[in-house]
């Protein structure tokens, strides 16, 4: 049976076409956060011809939609989106509406508080385009709108009333992005919507601009995709990629090497070491991990570095909710990243209060 037919609540909104303007992006005044557009290939998180150098994994995972973000404002009482997407993602341990759904929120207030508006998600069986709308209540509104985490959005329209206000949202803070690199877990994986992701819920909670450069499986710290991170201005690295090291020892051939490159750029960046998030945290591989980065933290305090810092994922979650917080062992629920976004961001925010945002 259809939910659809027994819930209306389950089925996408129906939303009347005539008198619509629609618009086909990137234009203004929708402004593009997180990426870039590439003509050919649509919204990429890097460029597609030096993710290519670094590996097969790193340039199709570029494609995906992880931290990309559209910002504008309107009164319209609907909103449209039509979409192309070269990659459709579906997988079995994460929720469509996370690795495919577009989210759709505004920021509200003096305080400028993200509220959901508006789940824009296919349905399953959905193939690389489709269409899908909500009803807004009409008010000037400053909007946000979170591309998934995983399909990679390859052509967008956006169609809105005929005679809606159409303008520039507010933006960030004016301060350099937060910069995040390393695994599926720092690319979203699995994150029920876009916008729970812990990089976003900082972005929420400091109000600044971030870019996500997490890549499942692929975050392992080439020379070359450090060369492209060190080459990337911003106001604090979040180095987070200890799940994707195949060993220890790989681990171990990499974290501080990373480190002496990234700093051989940019000298006074402030620098976030991140062990993996561990819902056991007697684990030995997790622990001689963590005693790995940490090394890497030390001797970079003992050379005299006083922008380095640590944050233990072994101890992001509380101990009475530790299985609750994590889908399949590995890759955080929504209250997983609800956790880690309290310990890393609270990093971030210190770093940034440090640097006088």
């Amino acid at each position: 049976m259809d939910i659809t037919k027994i819930d209306k609540n389950f089925a996408a909104a129906a939303v009347e076409k005539d008198g619509k303007r629609r618009f086909v992006l990137p234009c203004a005044p929708f402004k593009l956060y997180g990426g870039i557009y590439e003509k050919g290939s649509g919204f990429v998180r890097m460029p597609l011809g030096v993710a290519a150098d670094v590996s097969e994994g790193v340039h199709f995972l570029a494609g995906n939609g992880a931290g990309l973000r559209l910002n504008f404002k309107t009164n319209s009482k609907t909103l449209r989106l039509y979409v192309r997407e070269s990659c459709f993602c579906r997988m079995r341990h994460m929720a469509l509406t996370g690795s495919s759904g577009f989210i759709l929120c505004s920021r509200d207030g003096a305080e400028k508080k993200s509220v959901f508006r508006g789940l824009l998600c296919p349905e399953w069986n959905f193939g690389d385009e489709f269409e899908v709308a909500v009803n807004l209540d009409g008010e000037l509104r400053d909007y946000v709108l979170h591309f998934p985490l995983y399909s990679s959005v390859a052509a967008l329209e956006i169609e809105l009333d005929g005679d809606a206000v159409l303008g520039e949202g507010a933006g960030y803070k004016d301060v350099l992005p937060v910069l995040y690199y390393g695994s599926s877990i720092t690319q979203g994986g699995c994150a029920s919507r876009a916008d729970t992701s812990y990089e976003d819920l900082i972005c929420e909670r400091t109000g600044v601009d971030y870019i996500n450069l997490g890549f499942s499986g692929n975050g392992k710290a080439e020379d070359n995709m450090v060369d492209y991170l060190r080459g990337i201005d911003c106001s604090v690295f979040v180095c987070d990629y200890d799940y994707n090291a195949p060993t220890p020892e790989y681990l171990a051939a990499t974290h501080e090497r990373l480190y002496k490159r990234y700093r051989g750029v940019r000298k006074d960046t402030p620098i976030v070491f991140v062990t993996r998030p561990e819902a056991r945290r007697d684990s030995a591989d997790a622990r001689r991990r963590a005693e790995i980065i940490y090394a890497t933290y030390e001797n970079a305090l003992k050379s005299g570095d006083k922008n380095v810092y640590f944050v233990d994922g072994r101890e992001f979650f509380p101990e009475d909710l530790r299985e609750r917080c994590q889908v399949d062992g590995c890759h955080p629920t929504d209250l997983g990243f609800y956790y880690m976004a309290e310990k890393i961001g609270g990093v971030v925010a210190e770093i940034l209060r440090k640097c006088g945002e």
